[in-house]
């Protein structure tokens, strides 16, 4: 059966599978059925599904039906067919067209009821005729609504287009438990998708990308909870709040527009007042709860039986969408909410909600209150809600009397919880108000977390630094904090030599007043810049740190802790002990997790992404790479370490086309932010790109670039990046073979100096490239050979060395065994599941044996579009392929014959 290509150049969040779904049934079968509830974006999927094929070269027909003009006989047909009947002449019999215009109002009747089989087989026959020419592709949204008359032909029709190049994508609104009502509009076979709600990251990234709305924004948080992951829901709750203006905190209701209450209104309108009433307690819970004596059971009764309400497992009383406890809880008067808030203190047993609903009942300040406030503030810490502590130490600091320094202090405790809860703007806010108030060393204290909120933007840093310090004073604890943070800054701008000297003054103030959490916190930052210069020293150091944090309260997962093991798990890692650092890895990433710390965790992800990758997990290093990459990009405030480890994943388990975009994203986001380090691994990125691609020039640029400035910034380790033996052979395949053995000498004396055995293959692969290149293919071949191991610490190390081992002996013309060697790396790359090397490498198995000219009639067809002249969009709209098939073809087109770009393809001689 013919297919039509669909571009996967449109992305549509959280809805990649839905779309790979949707674009397999309409490739392999008639058409694709979406159903769900009302705003849950299959119209969205709809607009991507037409935009493909409309990029592809496919006639997309659509209807847009609606409830209220479902009266309107052939609506439907006029929107589909009106345009093309118009464009076209004879495409179908003389008398079926005069039934058809008839029909569809284009040409007046005489008065006689107009034949329904004439209408069916004219529509049958016109989507025939069209078909004939291209695919074609019928989108019907909102296929519930369309007029019966129109639904009668399609389904007649759909029932006799198997076979033809004619495809249906339709939607139905179908409720939770409903059966779609629409499949006889698609042609057999049949392909049915229920399209899900989204997670909450993705909703938030949805409303960021629409309205602008911070991910880690108060408000955002609360819509994406609010939502039940409609992203309709989340579009209208959000607009609703910022036309209000007004600041929504956890503790008020969201404002709920009409439109989104006359969806839900049919639940609550039938509710007595004593049922709504008893919902209230409902909705002013924190969590889905037990029933209490308070609650009238008969009323709840009304609301189980309405759908309002749902009984758990248990006793635990929830609302079927989080929609309608927001209604409620907005439709209750302040004193009735405080009401419902009192009851509940006085009911539940858990300190921390009770001490929730204590200061929810009340905005009246009190000593007590703001005391047990505090505490239970702390011991959210301990259960792994930091989220939670934060709220509660900001309902402290806002219920303590008459002590301005206590409140700040409790403020600030709250801006370090929002923070390591992922809560940026939240963190933002209460620094802000800290610096607003007396307490001295809650402002040197909210000014460095005010750099830890930038990330990598460090523009601001040197003037908050000296702030920090002119009220740091004398204080050797304060001096100490601030010592810390400018050695940090020192270091990341490539000052070393000063930001060691500034780590040792801090180190010696945290000693002086006896503050050992921080000198926990100098060493973790220590310790990756002594694997570069001192080595022997990192052991030692890190064995101290974990000492002094024996029997600290708090100290065990601090984020000096969680920094002190990530060192850890990478020095396991540089010394190729692989199998250590995955399980400590991978333990590291269950402690944050259970703790609730969301912004260590994005940086742990990024860790977990990279050992698994050395260790040739690469289906594992993708899952941890784009959901690590994600959630940094949500949590800010600059994309650029987010973009870089999506780009990571993409080259472990995805495309080096999407690698380039996403490294190109990362590059100019870490130019814009002036953060050195991620712009080289961005650049670093785009290199490695680059080599799958075989853009050897930019490959070398991109590569030599990252090695550059990481080198500029004393990262000299070659297991720190593995940028050396690509760079080498970028340069060598590109001719620059002067330069990189200049790379492959300094490469090759770092390695020994820092006892770095785990490169010593990629190096050699390197050497031995460069030899085959300057003319001694066989005996280059045969050393590489040797020096294979028959295991490597990093799995894929010996994939590369295999590929390359091809290369030679392809080019010493030894074809089996050249044959021998690429079998064997797609076998390596396959067992790690690398898709992208997988790729290249059964692209190269596959052209060992071709003959130069031996093209496919579609490969053809390209080079005789390109000899005359046209565009990739104008040779995708000839062949009916996407704009992206054309652009693999010519890339490999380009590796086959030799030639770097449209130009000297144009001009070559091929035959075949």
């Amino acid at each position: 059966m013919e297919t039509f290509a669909m571009s996967d150049a449109t992305v549509l969040l959280g809805r990649d599978e839905v779309l790979v779904r949707c674009r397999a049934g309409l490739a392999d079968g008639g058409g694709v059925l979406l159903t769900g509830p009302a705003g849950i974006g299959k119209s969205a999927i709809l607009d991507t599904l037409d935009d493909e094929a409309t990029e592809a070269g496919v006639l997309v027909l659509r209807s847009n039906s609606s409830a209220i003009e479902a009266s309107l006989p052939y609506l439907a047909l006029y929107d589909l067919l009106a345009r093309p009947i118009a464009e076209q002449d004879g495409l179908i019999a003389p008398h079926l067209r005069a039934v058809l215009d008839v029909a569809l109002l284009r040409a007046p009747g005489d008065g006689a009821p107009t034949e329904q089989l004439a209408i069916r087989v004219a529509v049958l026959e016109l989507l025939r005729a069209l078909a004939a020419d291209r695919p074609v592709l019928l989108v019907l949204d909102d296929a519930h609504c369309l007029d019966p008359a129109s639904a009668q032909v399609l389904g007649f029709a759909a029932r006799r287009l198997q076979g033809h190049r004619v495809k249906v994508a339709a939607a139905e609104r179908v409720e939770s438990g409903g059966e779609p009502a629409c499949l006889d509009l698609l042609p057999e076979p049949r392909t049915e998708l229920a399209v899900g709600t989204l997670p909450g990251p993705v909703i938030g990234e949805l409303l960021r990308t629409r309205l602008g709305l911070p991910p880690a924004d108060r408000l955002s948080e609360r819509i994406q909870s609010a939502s039940g992951g409609n992203p309709f829901y989340a579009l209208e709750l959000a607009q609703a709040a910022l036309r209000s203006r007004a600041p929504v905190s956890t503790d008020e209701p969201l404002p709920v527009p009409q439109r989104l209450r006359g969806l839900l209104a049919d639940r609550l309108a039938a509710l007595p007042r004593e049922a709504v009433d008893a919902l209230l307690l409902v909705a002013a819970a924190a969590r889905p709860h037990r029933r209490h004596p308070a609650q009238d059971d008969q009323a709840l009764a009304a609301a189980l039986a309405a759908g309002v309400v749902a009984s758990g497992p248990g006793p635990e009383l929830r609302f079927t969408h989080p929609l309608l406890r927001e209604i409620i809880y907005a439709d209750a008067t302040l004193a009735q909410r405080q009401a419902c808030h009192a009851t509940l203190a006085g009911l539940l047993d858990d300190p921390l909600e009770r001490a929730r609903h204590r200061a929810l009942a009340t905005a009246a300040p009190g000593a007590e209150l703001a005391r047990e406030l505090a505490d239970a503030a702390r011991i959210a810490v301990t259960r792994g809600a930091p989220a939670l502590a934060a709220e509660l130490s900001r309902l402290a600091a806002e219920r303590t009397p008459d002590d301005p320094a206590l409140a700040a202090e409790r403020l600030l405790a709250g801006a370090r919880h929002a923070y390591d809860a992922g809560l940026v703007d939240q963190a933002k806010e209460a620094c802000a108000a800290v610096l607003r108030g007396p307490n001295r060393a809650a402002r040197v204290g909210a000014r460095l977390l005010l750099i830890d909120l930038a990330g990598g933007d460090r523009s601001g840093t040197p003037a908050l630094l000296d702030a920090a310090q002119a009220d740091a004073g004398d204080d050797p604890r304060l001096r100490a904090g601030v010592r810390r943070y400018r050695a940090d800054h020192a270091i990341s701008t490539g000052a070393t030599e000063f930001g060691l000297a500034e780590l040792a003054a801090a180190e010696r103030h945290a000693q002086e007043c006896g503050d050992v959490d921080q000198q926990i916190d100098v060493i973790a930052l220590r310790a990756p810049i002594e694997m570069q210069l001192r080595p022997a020293a990192v052991l030692p150091s890190l064995r101290r740190a974990g000492a002094l944090a024996v029997g600290r309260p708090g100290a065990a997962l601090s984020a000096a802790a969680i920094q002190i093991r990530c060192c850890l798990v990478v020095w396991l890692l540089r010394c190729g002990e692989v199998a250590e650092a995955i399980e400590a890895v991978n333990q590291l990433r269950t402690d944050v997790e259970n703790a609730g710390r969301v912004k260590d965790l994005g940086d742990v992800l990024h860790l977990v992404a990279s050992v698994h990758e050395r260790a040739g997990l690469c289906g594992q290093a993708y899952q941890a790479g784009r959901l690590g990459g994600r959630m940094r990009v949500e949590l800010g405030p600059t994309a650029g370490p987010g973009l870089v480890l999506s780009a990571a994943a993409e080259l472990n388990g995805g495309s080096a086309e999407q690698a380039t975009e996403l490294a190109d994203a990362a590059i100019r986001a870490g130019e814009l932010a002036g953060d050195t380090e991620w712009s080289a691994y961005a650049l670093g990125m785009r290199g490695r790109a680059d080599l799958l691609a075989d853009r050897l020039p930019q490959a070398a640029q991109h590569l030599g670039r990252c090695r550059a400035m990481l080198r500029g910034l004393g990262f000299t380790d070659p297991a720190l990046f593995l940028v050396d033996a690509d760079l080498i052979e970028a340069l060598a395949r590109s001719g620059e073979t002067a330069q990189a053995r200049r790379v492959l000498d300094e490469a090759v004396r770092e390695a020994a100096r820092l006892e770095r055995q785990v490169v010593g293959l990629g190096l050699t692969r390197a050497r031995a490239l460069l030899v085959g290149l300057d003319g001694g293919p066989h005996g280059a071949a045969e050393q590489l050979r040797a020096a294979l191991p028959a295991s490597h610490p990093y799995p894929l190390e010996s994939a590369r060395a295999l590929l390359v081992l091809g290369d030679l002996e392809r080019r010493a013309r030894r074809r089996a065994a050249a044959r021998t060697a690429l079998r064997a790396a797609a076998r390596a790359f396959a067992t790690a599941q690398c898709l992208p090397w997988l790729a290249l490498t059964r692209e190269r198995l596959a052209r060992l044996d071709a003959p130069p000219g031996a093209l496919s009639e579609q490969e053809r067809q390209i080079v005789e579009l390109v000899q005359g002249g046209a565009t990739n969009r104008q040779i995708a709209t000839a062949l009916h392929i996407s704009v992206k098939s054309v652009e693999g073809s010519l890339t490999r087109l380009f590796r086959r014959f030799g030639v770097r770009d449209r130009t000297e393809l144009a001009v070559h001689r091929i035959t075949g």
